[in-house]
This record gives C-alpha cells, structure tokens and sequence, in this order.
C-alpha cells in the first residue's frame, strides 16, 4: 500500500524578514517526506536546501534526494538530519532581518504512525542577534509530515517555513476474476433447447 499526502499546505511563517524573492519547494515525488536540511551557514543562514526521503511502509526511510536551493553561496555547509527512522514535523528558526539559526522537531515513522518527538540540535550562524520565532509545528499532530519548505530568500535566507500534509494511506483490494453466465446466456441456451 502506496503512502501518499493530502492536504498540502503552508504554514504561516513568524519570520520578519521581508527580503529576497518568494520561493516554495515541494517533495520531488509522491510519498517522499522532509528529513534534514542542507544549509549555507556563515553570520547568518545563507542558503538552505530541503533533503527528503521517502517512506518506507515497513517504518523506514528510504534514500535520500536533495530539493532546490535557496539563498545566497557564502558560509560553509553544515548538515541538519533528524535521526535515522525519523521525519520531520516541525521547525522552528531565530530571526531578525535574516534566519540566523535553524531547528527541526523529528518524529519516529513506524510505517503506519508517528511516534515520540524531540527537537534536533539548533545550527546558528555565528551572529546570533536574532529572537527564536514560534515552532512551526505540523497539524493535525501525529497524522502529518513535512514535505516541502517555503519562505524569501537571496543573499540570505530572509523567511522560512514549512509545507505540510496529512499521511494517506491506499488500501488496496484484492480483485477475484469471476465467470458467470448472465441472464442472456442463460436465457438463450433455454430458447435453443
């Protein structure tokens, strides 16, 4: 049984910066779900990349794709993964003009629910001088994931946000091939008798 999202949506940001040009990034396939970030970290949040995975239906996670990137290309790479088995449902940022700090809330995929959540490690740039927003937090909790991100960015990431949608599940039925003589057959195998 295929695991498929419905009810995309984006979270309204609590970020003020208002620089930078609107993006959003989804998932590139179906079934595929948030579990790290890439980011561009120097004073601030350069520039930040989606990485999913897809979900396994036996509670793992499969390989993992990058999305598009978004922002500028100073900084140093830096990793944000949630830990292996989980995805992500929420995020929270530290703000001023731009993101200088990013964190994910990670939840246990066991193939059919979400499980305990806890909050990654915070990766800040080395200018902390912004206020920790509001967690964007998926909803309906423990039916919902992260699949895609959203905000404004340029040089910097200036906004960020998440896209979210509710897990579906296709159950399948079996379908039995059945031969069965209709009223016609039956009636014209009378007549000729």
């Amino acid at each position: 049984m295929p695991i498929l999202f419905s009810k995309v949506r984006v979270v309204p940001s609590t970020d003020f910066g208002s620089g930078g040009m609107p993006f959003e990034c989804h998932a590139p396939h179906p079934g595929f779900a948030l579990v790290g970030l890439q980011l561009r970290v120097g004073d601030w949040i350069d520039q930040v990349t989606p990485v999913f995975a897809e979900l396994d239906e036996d509670g793992g996670v499969g390989p993992e794709l990058f999305g598009s990137s978004h922002g500028g290309y100073g900084g140093h790479l830096r990793q944000l993964r949630v830990a292996p088995g989980c995805v992500a449902t929420g995020l929270q940022t530290r703000s001023g003009s731009f993101i200088d700090g990013v964190r994910l809330l990670q939840a246990r995929w066991d193939g059919t629910s979400l499980g305990e959540s806890a909050w990654t490690e915070w990766v800040t740039g080395a200018s902390i001088g912004g206020v920790e927003r509001p967690e964007r937090i998926v909803e309906p909790y423990g039916r919902s994931v992260i699949v895609g991100i959203a905000g404004r960015a340029m040089g910097y990431v200036d906004n960020l946000t998440v896209v979210c949608a509710e897990l579906s599940r296709i159950s399948s039925t079996a379908i039995t091939a059945q031969t069965s003589r209709g009223h016609r057959s039956a009636s014209s195998a009378h007549a000729t008798g």
